[in-house]
């Protein structure tokens, strides 16, 4: 996939403008995309777990499951608040 942008409309943009309008739509295209949300969920999944391997390989091990805990006990968490609300409203 070419990173120039597409479409017959950019040979009638002004040489002089075309470098700042490409880097303005490039930006757009970024933003856009990181609006979605796996990428937010896969970006905070990447972060976490950089920070996690940076614990394994400088502090001791308790430490690491200590912060190792709010990743695996949170969904666990999630699932149990909604099971108690559907069965609260279901039964």
């Amino acid at each position: 996939m070419s990173s120039r942008p597409q479409g017959d409309w950019w040979r009638f943009v002004p040489p002089e403008q075309r470098r700042r309008r490409r880097f303005k739509a490039w930006r757009l295209r970024l933003k856009e995309r990181l609006r979605q949300r796996w990428v937010g969920i896969a970006l905070s999944f990447l972060a976490y777990g950089l920070v996690l391997l940076w614990l394994v390989l400088h502090l001791p091990p308790v430490v690491t499951l200590f912060a190792l805990a709010p990743m695996v006990l949170l969904p666990l968490l999630g699932y149990l608040t909604y099971w108690l609300l559907w069965k609260e409203f279901h039964e």
